[in-house]
C-alpha cells in the first residue's frame, strides 16, 4: 500500500468514525412525545398515552387529576415554536400535533410510567404565575413564546424540600426531571384559565439510512487495510 492510499483510507476512516460518533447528531437527542390517546375531563380527571422507550419498548402513561380539556393526537396543535421554546442541546424536537393535557384548577396531579424512565421532559403552555411544585428535581431546559403569549421560568427549592417552577408572562418551555421516575406527584397553586402539559423521554433511534449503512461499509474496509497492511510488515 503506498503512502497516498494509505493516507486516503485514513481520512475516510476517520470521517466515517466521526460522523458516527458526533454528539450533535440529531438522532441522539430526538425525543418520543407521549401521544395522548384518550380522556376523561372533570374534578377527578384521567388522561392515557404511550410513549417509545429509547430500547423501542412501549412505555404507558396515565394522568390523573383535575383535567380542563385534552387535546387528542392530530386534532389541534397547540405547540407553536416561536423559536427555541420547546428545543435546545437537549431536545432536538418539540410535541408538534402529539396532544396536550389542560389544567385549570388547584390541585394535586400524578403521572404514572408503566417502567421507570430517565430524562422525562415535561413541556408546558402558558404556565403564568400559577406555578406548579413537584416532588422531584428538574431542570430547565428551554422557554420562549407560544401559543398563549411568551415569559420565562424560574425555579426555586422550598422550605419542605419541594420544587417550584413559576411563570412570568405567559411562558411556554420544557423542563427535565434529574432522576429517573416511575410516578411524578405536583401541585397546581391556583386557579388559573387554563395551562397545557405533555411528557416524552429520548425515543429509539432511528435505523440508519442507505447511505449511511454504504458510509459505515466504506470505513469498515479501510480499517480492514490497515490491519491487513499491519500484519503483512509484522
Amino acid at each position: 500500500m503506498n503512502l497516498t492510499t494509505k493516507t486516503a483510507l485514513s481520512a475516510i476512516a476517520a470521517a466515517v468514525l466521526g460522523t458516527l460518533g458526533s454528539p450533535g447528531s440529531a438522532s441522539a437527542a430526538e425525543v418520543s412525545w407521549t401521544q395522548w390517546t384518550s380522556a376523561v375531563a372533570g374534578t377527578n380527571g384521567r388522561a392515557f398515552g404511550q410513549m417509545v422507550a429509547d430500547d423501542g419498548s412501549s412505555i404507558s402513561v396515565s394522568y390523573s387529576g383535575q383535567l380542563a380539556f385534552w387535546d387528542a393526537p392530530g386534532s389541534n396543535s397547540f405547540w407553536q415554536d416561536g423559536g427555541g421554546t420547546y428545543t435546545s442541546a437537549a431536545v432536538d424536537n418539540g410535541p408538534g400535533d402529539s396532544g396536550m393535557v389542560a389544567l385549570s384548577r388547584l390541585g394535586t396531579r400524578t403521572l404514572t410510567f408503566s417502567q421507570s424512565v430517565g430524562n422525562v421532559f415535561f413541556a408546558l403552555i402558558g404556565l403564568n404565575a400559577v406555578g406548579y411544585e413537584f416532588d422531584q428535581d428538574f431542570t430547565i431546559e428551554s422557554s420562549g413564546p407560544g401559543h398563549l403569549g411568551s415569559g420565562s421560568f424560574s425555579k426555586q427549592i422550598t422550605a419542605d424540600g419541594k420544587y417550584r417552577l413559576t411563570g412570568s408572562g405567559e411562558p411556554h418551555g420544557v423542563i427535565r426531571f434529574v432522576d429517573p421516575v416511575t410516578t411524578i406527584r405536583w401541585t397546581s397553586l391556583a386557579d388559573e384559565q387554563w395551562n397545557g402539559f405533555t411528557v416524552g423521554t429520548y425515543g429509539a433511534a432511528p435505523v440508519p439510512e442507505s447511505s449511511t449503512w454504504a458510509l459505515m461499509g466504506l470505513g469498515l474496509f479501510a480499517m480492514g487495510c490497515f490491519r491487513r497492511r499491519r500484519c503483512a510488515t509484522a
